[in-house]
C-alpha cells in the first residue's frame, strides 16, 4: 500500500494552510489596526476632582476643597484622570445599565476617549439598592480588574449607607469614603498589567486594550497573544481533522496487490490477431454555432452606527 506519503503530505498541507492564515492575520493584518490610545496628560490634571451633584458638601466647602486636592494629587502621582461623582435624586430610577452608560458618557465628555483614568460613581441618589460603579478607561482596565474593584468596594461599604434610602447622609463619612478610594487607587496601582488584555464589549466599536513591548494599545483587532492562542487551537483541530480523514479513507478503501493475468490463460492455447483500418479519403462539414453573452454587476454599501465610543470598562457593586 503506497498511500502513507500522500496522506502525510495532505496533513502537513492542511496544518500549514491554517498556520499561514492565522500568522498573516496576527503579524501582518494586525499591524494595520490603528492604536487609539491617548494616555494621560498632566495638563489635564485640573479636570480631575469631585462632582457634587447632590450638594452634600455645600455646607462644608473646606472639606470639599480638601477632597479635590487629594483626588488631584492621586491623579498626578499615578498618571491618570480621576473623577468622583455624587449623583442627586434625578438619577434614583437609573437601572444598572443606565448608570454604566451615564458614567461612560461622563468620563468621555470630561477627559476624552481612550485616555487613562477612572470615574467613581458613588450612588447617594436615594435608590433603595444603591449601585456604585468604578468606570475604568484605556490602560486602567488592565490594572483595576473586577477582583481589585470588588475588594475596593467591600472596603468602602463601611463608610456608606446601604439598602435604606431613609438613612441620613453624613458628609464626613462620605468624605472618608472618598479619601479611602484615593488610597486604594494608589495602593493597587502597578506598572505591570494584571490581565494580558481587556475586551471592552460595551464600546461601539468594540475594542481591545493590551500591552505590547511596554506600550499600551487600544485597537479594534484582537491582541497578538489572543490570536496566537487561537492559532494553536486551530492547529490542533486541523491536525485531528486531517488524521480522522486519513484513517477513514484508509478504512474504506483497501488497496490490493495486482492480479496476475496469467492465471486466466492456459499455456500454449493463446492466439493473437491484428485488425487495422485503412482510410481512402476525408470529408469535412462546417456548421455555424450562434453564441450570445450577457453580464451584470452587484452593488452594496456599509450601514452601521452606535451610541458611544471610547474604551471604558465597568465594575459595578450593589450595597
Amino acid at each position: 500500500m503506497k498511500r502513507k506519503g500522500s496522506a502525510l503530505t495532505f496533513i502537513i498541507t492542511i496544518v500549514s494552510v491554517i498556520a499561514g492564515l492565522f500568522l498573516f492575520n496576527t503579524f501582518v493584518a494586525n499591524t494595520n489596526s490603528k492604536n487609539l490610545y491617548m494616555g494621560f496628560s498632566d495638563d489635564d490634571i485640573s479636570k480631575s476632582g469631585l462632582v457634587d451633584e447632590h450638594g452634600l458638601f455645600n455646607s462644608a466647602p473646606s472639606l470639599r476643597s480638601s477632597l479635590e486636592d487629594e483626588i488631584r494629587e492621586c491623579a498626578r502621582k499615578n498618571h491618570m484622570n480621576i473623577l468622583v461623582y455624587l449623583p442627586d435624586s434625578s438619577r434614583m430610577n437609573y437601572s444598572d445599565s443606565d448608570t454604566e452608560r451615564f458614567t461612560e458618557y461622563t468620563y468621555n465628555s470630561v477627559f476624552g476617549e481612550h485616555t487613562d483614568g477612572v470615574l467613581y460613581y458613588l450612588d447617594i441618589s436615594g435608590k433603595r439598592h444603591p449601585y456604585d460603579d468604578i468606570a475604568t478607561s484605556a490602560g486602567t482596565n488592565l490594572i483595576y480588574t473586577d477582583s481589585v474593584c470588588e475588594s475596593i468596594f467591600n472596603s468602602l461599604d463601611a463608610y456608606l449607607p446601604s439598602l435604606s434610602s431613609d438613612e441620613p447622609l453624613d458628609c464626613n463619612k462620605i468624605g472618608d469614603a472618598i479619601s479611602k478610594f484615593c488610597y486604594y487607587i494608589d495602593s493597587y496601582y502597578t506598572d505591570k498589567p494584571r490581565e494580558s488584555y481587556y475586551y471592552v464589549s460595551t464600546a461601539n466599536p468594540q475594542v481591545y486594550v493590551y500591552k505590547k513591548g511596554g506600550e499600551t494599545y487600544v485597537t479594534k483587532s484582537a491582541p497578538p497573544s489572543k490570536k496566537m492562542a487561537v492559532l494553536i487551537i486551530s492547529e490542533l483541530i486541523g491536525a485531528v481533522v486531517a488524521l480522522i480523514v486519513y484513517f477513514v479513507s484508509k478504512h474504506n478503501y483497501k488497496f490490493k496487490s495486482k492480479t496476475d493475468p496469467r492465471i486466466y490463460l492456459a499455456d500454449g492455447v493463446s492466439s493473437f490477431s491484428q485488425v487495422g483500418d485503412f482510410f481512402q479519403g476525408t470529408h469535412t462539414t462546417k456548421t455555424r454555432i450562434e453564441t450570445s453573452s450577457s453580464g451584470g454587476s452587484r452593488g452594496g454599501g456599509y450601514h452601521g452606527g452606535g451610541h458611544h465610543g471610547g474604551s471604558v470598562g465597568h465594575h459595578g457593586h450593589h450595597r
